[in-house]
């Protein structure tokens, strides 16, 4: 189904586009050498390992085999998995702008990096429950195919918003933790919550 992630590619293109950067199709789960468990487009590297999918808890297993919208017993279950996407999409966005001013600003990676890691810190125990809602109601299939919409939206933005000008990059990686930290303290703010609330 590959409008799972419709409400997704806005939310991850508003921070590629702060960020900018490339992004690759895939669904991977790995933790990392920090030990936090993230979903990436890209195998698990050096220092990382695969994780099997987490349990969805004692509640009863989701018919992946019904249409998406027939899968929930209640309109929250609904509104919770896809706050749990725009979280994933926040992950994904920050990760691959980390990746992108790696390459083309590595003296300004520093700061995404921080404002990255306070992120993840914050929100660790909505960004596992937000894993486990994901795993709980989606099928591989919809996830590799969710995050490749994203990819294709990203690199058509990307190939006409920064294309291949070095002052752009680096002006976008300089000034993207302060832009960066805006957007994650005034925007989709009430995703933490909706993911938060039930079990």
């Amino acid at each position: 189904m590959r409008s799972l992630f419709r409400p997704v590619p806005a939310l991850v293109l508003a921070l590629q586009l702060v960020l900018g950067g490339p992004a690759i199709a895939g669904v991977f789960k790995c933790k990392g050498p920090d030990g936090t468990t993230v979903f990436q487009d890209s195998e698990c590297g050096p220092g990382s390992q695969p994780l099997q999918a987490p349990k969805a808890g004692n509640s009863a297993p989701v018919d992946l085999t019904q249409p998406l919208d027939k899968r929930f017993k209640t309109p929250e279950e609904k509104d919770r998995l896809m706050a749990a996407l725009k979280i994933a999409g926040l992950d994904l966005g920050m990760r691959k702008g980390i990746e992108f001013c790696k390459t083309h600003a590595a003296t300004h990676v520093a700061g995404i990096e921080q404002v990255y890691s306070e992120w993840r810190q914050q929100h660790a125990v909505v960004i596992g429950t937000a894993d486990r809602l994901i795993e709980k109601y989606t099928t591989t299939r919809e996830r590799t195919d969710g995050v490749s919409d994203i990819v294709a939206l990203l690199e058509q933005s990307l190939q006409t918003r920064a294309g291949n000008d070095a002052a752009r990059n680096t002006d976008n990686c300089k000034s993207a933790p302060v832009k960066l930290r805006s957007f994650l303290n005034n925007r989709h703010t009430d995703i933490y919550s909706a993911v938060g609330s039930g079990r």
